[in-house]
């Protein structure tokens, strides 16, 4: 597969030669996922709910390729563009999502300083701050640029205020080239225009020198109770809060602006917090002067109306690389959506510049990802007795029918000892949709003595339940309900068990997550057949994931014993990173924390947590899970060898190392060095470089990304001379 030169590969900043025996994590893209008999591109993703799009060149290969900003955690991911003319062809990149900000509710990007790259407008509580970006080598940075964006009226500043549910219309209204702006008054159905006086003021363009010129742009009325909006109104509840109030408080709107028929004014497609489709609203206006004549509730009436549970929001992009923007629209609610059949794609079909939506597909992107739904915590369980580990995965629940319904996905592991797959097999693994839990995350051991393994379940109500395994002596594993409320144990809500024996005793103690964030002890005081769970601690080694200011914590812990005995405790968490702690020696007293963000993970919100070496190479894998349904895969770093490229480097002398710019390579024989190929260290190819021969080279990295990377030197016969491991700060 052809990969672009400009891709940020790993961010591993290395200023020390140390730096490259420190432990790192790196995403893992060499693990294969089938469903439905399908290979899944991009599997391990983390999957989307309530995502958002723009288009941006953020490999800066010239081409435009899709970020994505998804409200569930506040999470940014990269589609890199691989597509010919007419094709839909994207690969994701995990390493990007370092390169964004922390963002929350929405994000739009838009070049608005006139350079070309794409910066950042986003939301953050009810206010807007901006990023403008830059180019620094071969990577793209964001640098705070508007803290607050403020408007002026009457001479006065005022803080530009967008409801923390919307998403707001960023464009150039008026098409004089600048980025105005349209939202709804936030206490009213009406909306304002922020008209930016850039080009009329002579600013330099970047500058945002917003005016508020009117309160009702359109000329419409949107009540919040019938989807359809009036039409012909003056402006409502600006001039006065409580009859604004009185005429009903806004709900919640999403904004798509875009010229749909081509005669120079701005049209909008309106998104509502309280309805399941799109209202297309035509202006018959000018681009100076709006009035909405047209509304199509059910758009795009003419092919297949969108229709999903529920507040959709709509978004233009060029998705198949054809210079004709298509629309993409998702549900923009949090927590009551549709949070699999996601991305509906329309394709423009217009032969003109004007707008013409043609139904495609429902899962655009998703589709390839590993999806459950909302929420997601994976763990290990050889389900088919084949020795390798197998994916159980439950979640918080697939939107159904208005409600959440908890079930477990099994992906059975259909690769080897040494190269793991894994392949859907049920969504709802032994039938638990039934029991209705939600927020489901399970742990395996054997419970009775009879020498397989059973289930716990922990859901959202705090208690465990006991499945017994009542699968043949051979397998596959087969479950039935044999405990419920098992041993009266109630940690209150969101309980997150792990079944492991702690004491070396050769029973399964229990360690079990809640919502606060703490971690409970249950010591196993029964025997192999009738396990008695004590509880010796509720805040077992002090261990608490909450945030600074949180109440909550939502705890999920994964103790892992390494190859030399030791223990690591990885504890995911609400806010979506992962906390490590070392445990004291007897497991009493205080644990060390060793960070709140170990590897710099983070999975939006509601991360869960399983580590195993599923690759027989004695390195352990991480896989984790969070609030979008989907599940990601990390592999260590040093489990990636020189090995992998050559056999040796004695051959080949380099420095400096860490390198910044210019990396001299010689040969210590009489070889003469033709040609040098730069892998990431995940084992793909960026670049061959090819030189006149000589015994003694000059690599120019200073368009490189920070990054390891291993780089193979050939020799005028092709064979491989060595291979140098090298550091790019």
């Amino acid at each position: 597969m052809k990969r672009s030169f400009f891709v940020y590969l790993i961010t591993l900043c290395c200023f020390a030669n140390n730096a490259l025996n420190a432990q790192q994590y790196i995403y893992n893209y060499n693990i294969q996922a089938i469903q439905n008999g399908r290979i899944l591109k991009f599997p391990f993703a983390g999957g989307l709910n309530n995502p958002q799009f723009s288009s941006s060149d953020i490999n800066l290969d010239g081409k435009n390729d899709v970020y994505i900003f998804d409200r569930a955690g506040g999470k940014s991911l990269a589609l890199i563009n691989e597509g010919s003319t007419g094709e839909i062809n994207y690969f994701y990149w995990h390493q990007y999502e370092a390169r964004f900000p922390s963002m929350q509710n929405w994000t739009i990007l838009i070049d608005y300083n006139c350079d070309g790259i794409e910066d950042i407008i986003t939301g953050f509580d009810t206010g807007v701050k901006t990023y403008l970006a830059s180019v620094d080598g071969a990577n793209i940075t964001y640098t705070e640029d508007e803290s607050k964006l403020e408007f002026t009226e009457a001479g006065f500043f005022f803080d530009i205020t967008v409801g923390s549910i919307d998403i707001p219309g960023f464009a150039d209204v008026n098409m004089d080239g600048d980025i105005d702006l349209l939202t709804f008054y936030i206490v009213g159905g009406v909306v304002d225009y922020y008209e930016n006086r850039q080009i009329e003021d002579g600013l330099p363009c970047g500058t945002w020198a917003l005016e508020h010129i009117n309160s009702c742009w359109g000329n419409f009325y949107e009540s919040g109770i019938n989807y359809a909006v009036d039409l012909n109104v003056e402006c409502k509840g600006i001039t006065n809060a409580s009859a604004a109030i009185a005429d009903g408080m806004h709900a919640g709107s999403t904004f798509m602006i875009f010229d749909e028929d081509a005669d120079n004014d701005m049209d909008i497609v309106l998104g509502d917090l309280a309805f399941d489709n799109l209202n297309k609203l035509t202006n018959g206006g000018d681009n100076t002067f709006s009035n909405i004549i047209a509304q199509d509730t059910t758009f795009p009436e003419y092919d297949s109306p969108y229709s999903e549970p529920i507040f959709p929001a709509a978004f233009l992009l060029d998705v198949n690389n054809d210079n004709k923007k298509d629309m993409l629209v998702s549900p923009n609610n949090v927590n009551q959506s549709e949070t699999s059949k996601n991305v509906a794609y329309y394709k423009n079909v217009s032969g003109d510049d004007t707008y013409v939506f043609d139904f495609q597909i429902d899962s655009l992107f998703v589709n390839d990802m590993i999806d459950l739904g909302e929420g997601a915590f994976p763990s290990y369980f050889d389900y088919n007795y084949d020795g390798r580990y197998d994916l159980i995965i439950g979640n918080y629940g697939y939107f159904e029918d208005g409600s959440n319904k908890g079930k477990i996905a099994l992906f059975e592991n259909t690769g080897t000892n040494t190269a793991p797959e894994f392949s859907l097999i049920t969504r709802d693994f032994a039938g638990i949709s039934a029991f209705a839990f939600n927020n489901i995350i399970t742990t395996f051991g054997d419970m009775d003595g009879d020498g397989d393994a059973d289930m716990l379940l922990g859901e959202e109500d705090g208690f465990i339940h006991y499945f017994k395994n009542i699968g043949p002596p051979d397998g596959p594993a087969s479950f039935i309900l044999f405990g419920a409320n098992y041993q009266g144990i109630d940690v209150g809500q969101n309980s997150a068990p792990q079944l492991i024996d702690i004491t070396n005793d050769g029973l399964n103690d229990l360690i079990l997550g809640e919502k606060n964030g703490n971690l409970n002890y249950y010591h196993n005081t029964g025997t192999a057949a009738a396990p008695i769970f004590t509880i010796e601690s509720e805040f077992w080694g002090n261990v608490d994931v909450r945030t600074l200011g949180s109440l909550t914590g939502h705890a999920v812990p994964n103790l892992f014993q390494t190859t030399d005995g030791n223990y690591e405790l990885y504890v995911g968490c609400e806010a979506g990173t992962i906390y490590l702690y070392e445990p004291t020696v007897d497991f009493s007293g205080a644990f060390v924390k060793v960070t709140d963000k170990f590897n710099n993970i983070d999975e939006g919100n509601f991360a869960g947590i399983a580590v195993k070496d599923i690759n027989a190479d004695n390195f352990p894998d991480i896989v984790t899970g969070n609030q979008r349904g989907g599940i990601t895969f990390y592999r260590d770093e040093a489990a990636v060898t020189i090995n992998a490229y050559a056999a040796d480097n004695n051959n080949i002398k380099s420095y400096p190392n860490p390198v910044s710019d210019n990396l001299f390579i010689s040969t210590t024989g009489n070889q003469l060095i033709n040609a040098a190929d730069i892998f990431t260290i995940d084992g793909i190819l960026v670049n061959r470089l090819l030189f006149a021969p000589a015994d003694k080279q000059i690599l120019d990295l200073v368009n490189y990304p920070t990054a390891l990377y291993f780089i193979r030197v050939i020799d005028i016969n092709n064979n491989v001379i060595g291979t140098v491991k090298c550091c790019k700060f």
